[in-house]
């Protein structure tokens, strides 16, 4: 969203002006380790509708989502008991039905396996004779009374059941497997006109195939770039994932099979990493007799495709069965039954293993080796909400939060002896238990503004004691003008920005990508990084004060030994420090003092006191005045220093 600057050239204003949609609020913010009832960490609830509240079905399966390219609506698309429902969530906390699909022929059956490509939804089942449905998802715009009864659009009989489907996202083909078909391979339809799909191909060398999905190769492995490959996962006391070429749907041939893993029992389903070096699975029976096992991710090493490695696992804290698992912007999405959806960092996966970074558990009676709970997770949309379906209690809405680790330094506290800024204004009980930006007319975006803090953490002294408030900005990769997100958090005399509590990272309720970071004080210049970086559930630390991290603009900080420190100065927040001429920031010095007797002081929480000692002085030493003329120069009065910030 587009934030800009109105400089109102007086002497307390602090104002900015934004123009931006209302965000939502957690409707039940993840606290202590729970959302309401459900277990978490990191992962806030934003809503969620039970099986009732999708149409009275009596269980949900797979899910997926859909953006509408037109105005950015998200919508749930949910695979039920009996059909297949629809879901406007573009307010994630009050979501609505917009109407369901029914079965084909209405045969109502556990598996339902939904996905999209394009504009157009594809929905597979177990239940005898239920083909494959193709569906309009822009028939979902301009529904006037939901929700409704849909109907199918097109029909593809070439097979009756299928245990899951998989649309290429880069092709026009949908691929089913577990039919009654080719042994319960690859069976391929060609649907370059969804209204009209036809027969393209079909892989039955290696029998029956569980899940399948089909990537455009761009890994290590030469000989297979530029080639479409499905990854095949085989049960059945056959578990391993067999990589097939699949460009041309007439004419597949076997490149290569994982090595056995241990404790194989059912090899389900699984995603390979941005890079196409590694693969992760899960097996969903591993957990049960014999091997009682916690939840077990397998991670294969297949630069070599026709001679893929097994590197390791990574072991779940639950004794739950794993499903259905992605890996996007640098995490794996698991769905994880019992213990609903587990969020891990993938950094972990070339040293074998992975971490647990959140979680949000929708089944609250258990974490024990049965088939309830979370069936399946979509971790894609651009808003970062995340949904999960649970078979027992329907769709869950959620959003993880990202986590931030920064470090700057403000000039005007900043010791060059000990290394620290001094912290005056807490021991002077200065500092204000609720942030001052608000107040002072700082127009925060998103969920940010009136953070509030407790006297026991303005206590704490030493190092880590508090120097002052200031916000944290993030900004659009692509237009750093853009204000995606504010925070206000407290700075530490060692440069440490934390949250409220005085130890944790700042955290958002945003999308997991890269931003520009921006960090700003009510009287000194902001400062922003020159590109965008990653904001992850995952805590990403970044410090802004040694010269390591490259900031926006020209002179953006100013150096002292070998600290880069935020230009003190800037009175009045308006992208510049001026010493003379109309609007300059040295006369509201004057101003605070009383406007008469330059050698008054004044003591207090003012944007004047530029040193941040606690008091206002114009003349004399450690005054406040000078500061400004020696940042535009400190020779030639006229002479500004502008804000590096777009």
């Amino acid at each position: 969203m587009r934030t800009s600057l109105l400089q109102l050239r007086c002497a307390t204003a602090f104002l900015f002006v934004a123009s931006f949609p209302i965000e939502h609020a957690a409707q039940t913010p993840c606290e202590n380790g729970y959302a309401g009832i459900y277990a978490c960490d990191n992962v806030d609830l934003l809503s969620m509708m039970t099986l009732a509240q999708l149409g009275n079905v009596t269980s949900v399966a797979d899910l997926w989502g859909w953006t509408d390219p037109q105005d950015g609506t998200e919508y749930a698309i949910v695979g039920t008991r009996t059909g297949t429902a629809f879901i406007d969530i573009s307010t994630p906390t009050a979501p609505v039905r917009i109407g369901n699909l029914p079965a084909h022929n209405n045969v109502s059956n556990l598996w339902r396996d939904v996905e999209v490509s394009g504009n157009w939804c594809y929905v597979g089942s177990e239940a005898s004779g239920h083909g494959l449905q193709i569906f309009d998802l822009t028939r979902l715009r301009n529904v006037a009374n939901p929700p409704v009864t849909f109907t199918e659009d097109a029909h593809y009989a070439g097979f009756g059941s299928s245990h899951t489907i998989f649309a290429d996202k880069g092709a026009p083909y949908v691929y089913a497997v577990g039919t009654g078909t080719y042994s319960g391979g690859l069976h391929v339809v060609n649907v370059s006109n969804p209204l009209a799909p036809t027969f393209a191909g079909a892989w039955s060398a290696d029998g029956y195939i569980h899940e399948s999905n089909v990537i455009l190769y761009n890994g290590p492995d030469a000989a297979h770039v530029g080639k479409r490959i499905s990854l095949n996962f085989h049960i059945n006391a056959n578990d391993r994932v067999s990589f097939v070429d699949v460009t041309d749907p007439s004419d597949m041939s076997l490149i290569g099979n994982t090595a056995p893993y241990p404790g194989a029992r059912l090899c389900h389903q699984g995603w390979v990493t941005p890079d196409h070096r590694y693969l992760l699975m899960n097996d969903e029976g591993d957990e049960g007799s014999p091997n009682n096992y916690n939840t077990r991710t397998h991670i294969f090493d297949i630069q070599d495709l026709e001679a893929p490695v097994y590197h390791g696992f990574f072991s779940g804290p639950n004794a739950s069965y794993d499903h259905n698992l992605y890996i996007h912007q640098d995490l794996v999405w698991e769905a994880n039954y019992s213990s609903g959806l587990h969020i891990l960092d993938a950094a972990l996966i070339p040293s074998g293993t992975l971490s647990l970074e959140a979680y949000f558990d929708t089944y609250v009676t258990d974490n024990n080796k049965h088939y309830d709970g979370a069936w399946g997770n979509y971790p894609y949309f651009e808003s970062g909400v995340v949904l999960v379906s649970d078979y027992d209690n329907g769709l869950f809405i959620l959003r993880p939060r990202t986590s931030l680790r920064l470090k700057a330094m403000l000039e005007g506290p900043f010791d060059a002896n000990t290394g620290l800024m001094h912290d005056s204004l807490r021991v002077n009980g200065l500092v204000p238990l609720t942030e001052p930006y608000t107040e002072a007319e700082y127009v925060h975006v998103r969920d940010g503004g009136d953070e509030t803090t407790t006297n026991a953490v303005l206590s704490v002294s030493g190092s880590n004691a508090i120097v002052d408030w200031v916000v944290v900005e993030l900004r659009d990769a692509t237009d750093p003008a853009d204000v995606v997100a504010t925070h206000a958090a407290l700075l530490q005399r060692d440069g440490d920005i934390v949250g409220t509590d005085g130890v944790s990272p700042v955290q958002f309720n945003v999308a997991v990508k890269d931003y520009h970071i921006a960090v700003r004080h009510r009287n000194h210049l902001g400062i922003m990084s020159a590109a965008p970086v990653r904001i992850s559930v995952v805590e990403k630390a970044y410090d802004l004060s040694n010269g390591s991290f490259a900031l926006y603009g020209t002179e953006p900080t100013k150096t002292i030994g070998s600290v880069e420190a935020l230009w003190s100065g800037n009175v009045i927040p308006d992208d510049l420090v001026k010493y003379t001429g109309s609007f300059n920031d040295r006369d509201p010095v004057l101003t605070r003092i009383g406007g008469v007797t330059p050698t008054n002081t004044v003591a207090g929480y003012f944007p004047e006191d530029l040193n941040m000692d606690g008091k206002v002085l114009y003349t004399g030493v450690d005054n406040d005045r000078d500061i400004i003329l020696q940042n535009i120069g400190g020779v030639v009065p006229t002479n500004t220093r502008v804000e590096q910030m777009p």
